[in-house]
């Protein structure tokens, strides 16, 4: 998936902030956001940013797990 999450970032927050508030500026936010996700939900959206969240995590463990062998053979032939 390939979305911008910096400015989906801002819109969620303007439409919560303004959510909150019961503010006017409400219909607009969801309006940007509704634009911005196109046929895709925020549920679906949430989704997907947590499965690619779940990928790094993964990737991450696997590159430490790997540091730490590397450093134990470095150690070794010390």
């Amino acid at each position: 998936m390939t979305i911008d999450k910096q400015k989906l970032q801002k819109l969620l927050w303007a439409e919560a902030a303004s959510y909150r508030a019961d503010c006017a500026d409400w219909k607009r936010n969801t309006e940007a956001l509704d634009e911005f996700l196109g046929e895709k939900t925020v549920g679906e959206v949430a989704l997907e940013l947590l499965a690619e969240n779940e990928t790094l995590r993964k990737e991450r463990d696997q590159l430490a797990e790997d540091n730490r062998g590397l450093l134990e053979d470095f150690a070794g032939a010390l």
